[in-house]
């Protein structure tokens, strides 16, 4: 096994982060960092092998991943954010940047998860080169936010409806946040500015441009984020967020003269 970074390098400001494990199962074995610690060189995980994080992931499929944040960043840099309507992305392979975000998706996992359907569909797509299940849908949204999400299993059901829980994995990093879900048949989840790119990562050889739209702005937790009249269940794979940290300088006490009274 070798070491991936979940977010590659390129995408990550240079500096300490706060990195937070959120929904882990509880497991007295476990012998990682748990909760909240600092990550000086992005986050990692020892769980795909090394010509898969390499030749896979490294030279095949994060470049087309890479050049599609650096295409959203730039007009951002100087566009009146929100007044902006839309960010247009010109060049935009597709195929491969669903299977870089599914890739870290499946890197994600503490050990392999033979049993899990999801990712069963996203190994295959990613190794495979297959077409994506026809159970998944693949969703992209503007995300300018400086904290990171890569939120894995999440099972969201609203009480009452009648609809079947919907699973989604998330991967969020300024300007842009990408999600694989089933098929969203409750319509309380199929949110304004989420767009459904499903139809078109099935051909690697084609390249788009895109419009995202940058109103109404998604909320900044969602997939972590339940229905007013729902709930979140998760799986066995815990998620994480990180967010840029600054250490404060300690603040110097005042010595008063011993003749002066506090």
């Amino acid at each position: 096994m070798t070491k991936d970074h979940l977010f590659p390098k390129s995408l990550v400001a240079p500096g300490q982060r706060r990195v937070t494990r959120i929904a882990q199962q509880v497991d007295p074995n476990f012998r990682g960092r748990q909760g909240t610690f600092l990550a000086q060189n992005g986050v990692t995980k020892s769980t795909l092998c090394s010509d898969c994080n390499n030749r896979v992931l490294g030279a095949e499929l994060d470049p087309a991943l890479i050049d599609a944040y650096k295409a959203a960043s730039k007009p951002l840099e100087s566009a009146k954010y929100p007044v902006m309507g839309l960010l247009y992305l010109h060049g935009v392979q597709l195929n491969k940047v669903a299977r870089a975000v599914a890739g870290h998706m499946i890197a994600l996992s503490d050990k392999a998860e033979p049993r899990s359907p999801m990712i069963r569909h996203l190994r295959r797509f990613v190794l495979g080169r297959a077409e994506l299940h026809s159970s998944l849908q693949f969703h992209m949204w503007l995300y300018p936010s400086s904290r990171q999400g890569m939120l894995k299993d999440l099972f969201h059901t609203v009480f009452g409806a009648g609809y079947e829980p919907m699973q989604i994995s998330a991967f969020k990093t300024y300007p842009l946040a990408f999600a694989f879900s089933t098929v969203i048949h409750n319509p309380s989840y199929r949110l304004l500015g989420v767009m459904d790119l499903t139809a078109y990562v099935s051909d690697e050889t084609k390249v788009y441009n895109l419009k995202i739209p940058t109103r109404p702005l998604v909320d900044f937790n969602w997939p972590y984020a339940p229905h007013r009249n729902g709930a979140i269940l998760t799986g066995n794979t815990g998620s994480l967020t990180t967010q840029p940290f600054k250490s404060e300088a300690p603040q110097r006490v005042k010595t008063l003269p011993d003749h002066v009274d506090s």
